[in-house]
């Protein structure tokens, strides 16, 4: 018998697997960073596959037709949407980014809902799924990612109904009466619901849009089996919490330049203990309350000023957006007036960079912090907390992570924290600079087993396979 994870695959996202830049008179692919490419492209190569993506624009140099990728092995065929300026602004800056976004983290006051916005996305949804059906062949299992993409599903099965479809929702799934609040909510849903198999992050999410589905909809839903019975198919509906690649950063992290560089980051920073945060710039990020709970962290315990110095990494993301250039001011004037208020002769407490570092220089931060302070309002997953784990080679090291990540459900041993209560931060921020070694050492062998054990592989092949993940492990 035919299991899905013997299928021809074609995955089906918003982002590319490469990048396309131009070196003389050719055009060259260079693999995208990140956990999906590093997952997906090595299952989509055992299988002869197709990858449909867009990523930029078509003024980019990004190729007008397929192309054989890697280069190096060409084992399956990207083929790219290219989309206008004014889709790229409405579909994505728009609908995906000023609708879904904000409502799935509950940010409803962010809220941009524009007719024509709701038309683009709609229509460039379309538009994946056309090509994924000309790709696709009887037989294939066809792999749509995330909530850009949150009709193609039951475009494709409107179209081709003995299609075996997969969707993967990567961001939180809110309760239902905050989804009821998206204008076209249940068509929305029953698209969703063109795929067979619904995947989220983690057990709650499922039963958020299960709910969901039992109050918008007149479906049948059996909750225990993670079921829904729509128009006569069973679509299985569960959690398989994504993660990273788990042998890679470790072996990364264990190379003589990498651990030279992580040695010369307390001289650099002139700091005895360092405290690290690495987000995009994103308001669900946390950073703002994170700096607010380092102002009062200096206040309270000022036997740390001098001592002690606080790294924020916010990589530029989505600037186009008005609230997210609203938030970079204000992140810019909350680190000028803490470094006004604690900084001394030689010593500066917080160090904040507005940009995208490479995955070496994250790597090497990560060797270099004592802490990682991973403190989202609310998050999907969260892999930067998977990562520093990952790079932690001598066990050490404390992880601070708030409870509202999906990565709080695997990640027991991390220190929990409310990211919205910054007295409780405080607190955690202490309680981990005087963290025994020993104890350090417990929670830190106990986090990277979990880690090894549920890599990047395994949740790739868990979903294909419709194994849901066990979270007792």
């Amino acid at each position: 018998m035919t299991t899905d994870s013997d299928r021809r695959l074609i995955v089906v996202s918003n982002r590319a697997p490469y990048s396309f830049r131009k070196v003389g008179d050719k055009v060259q692919p260079v693999r995208s960073i990140g956990g999906l490419v590093t997952a997906l492209e090595p299952a989509v190569m055992a299988r002869n596959g197709a990858w449909i993506a867009w990523g930029t624009s078509s003024k980019s140099r990004r190729p007008h037709s397929e192309v054989k990728l890697p280069p190096n092995k060409p084992s399956y065929t990207f083929h790219p949407i290219l989309l206008s300026s004014d889709e790229v602004s409405d579909f994505y800056y728009g609908f995906s980014n000023s609708v879904l976004w904000p409502l799935c983290h509950y940010f409803t006051g962010n809220l941009d809902v524009q007719i024509q916005e709701r038309r683009a996305y709609a229509r460039v949804n379309g538009r994946f799924a056309n090509l994924a059906l000309q790709i696709a062949s009887p037989g294939d299992f066809i792999w749509v990612q995330d909530y850009q993409l949150g009709l193609v599903p039951g475009m494709i099965r409107q179209k081709l109904p003995d299609a075996r479809v997969g969707f993967f929702w990567h961001i939180p799934f809110p309760d239902v009466d905050v989804f009821s609040i998206l204008p076209g909510a249940r068509g929305f849903i029953e698209a969703m619901l063109g795929a067979d198999r619904i995947g989220f992050h983690v057990p709650n999410y499922v039963e958020s849009f299960l709910k969901t589905v039992s109050r918008l909809t007149s479906h049948e839903v059996d909750p225990d089996r993670g079921r829904v019975i729509f128009k006569g198919r069973e679509v299985q509906v569960g959690a398989w919490p994504i993660s990273v690649d788990y042998k890679t950063i470790n072996d990364r992290a264990g190379l003589a330049s990498i651990q030279k560089k992580a040695l010369k980051i307390r001289e650099t920073f002139s700091a005895e203990r360092i405290i690290l945060g690495v987000d995009r710039l994103d308001y669900t990020k946390g950073i703002l309350e994170r700096l607010f709970a380092i102002d009062r962290f200096f206040l309270k315990h000022p036997k740390y000023r001098g001592k002690v110095s606080f790294i924020q990494v916010a990589a530029p993301s989505r600037s186009q957006v008005g609230s997210y250039r609203d938030l970079k001011a204000k992140i810019e004037r909350t680190v000028g007036e803490i470094n006004g208020k604690y900084a001394r002769l030689g010593w500066t407490p917080v160090h904040y960079f507005y940009k995208g570092f490479n995955f070496d220089e994250v790597l090497i931060l990560y060797l270099a912090a004592d802490v990682a302070l991973v403190t989202p309002l609310i998050d999907g997953m969260n892999l930067v907390a998977k990562e520093y784990v990952s790079a932690r080679l001598d066990n050490t090291g404390v992880l601070i992570l708030s409870e509202r990540t999906g990565a709080a459900r695997e990640l027991k041993e991390a220190i929990p924290v409310n990211p919205y209560d910054v007295e409780g931060t405080v607190d955690a921020i202490s309680r981990a600079l005087r963290m025994s070694r020993r104890e350090q050492r417990q929670r830190m062998i106990a986090l990277r087993n979990r880690v090894r054990n549920w890599d990047i592989f395994r949740w790739a092949d868990a979903f294909l396979s419709g194994q849901p993940a066990s979270f007792d492990r």
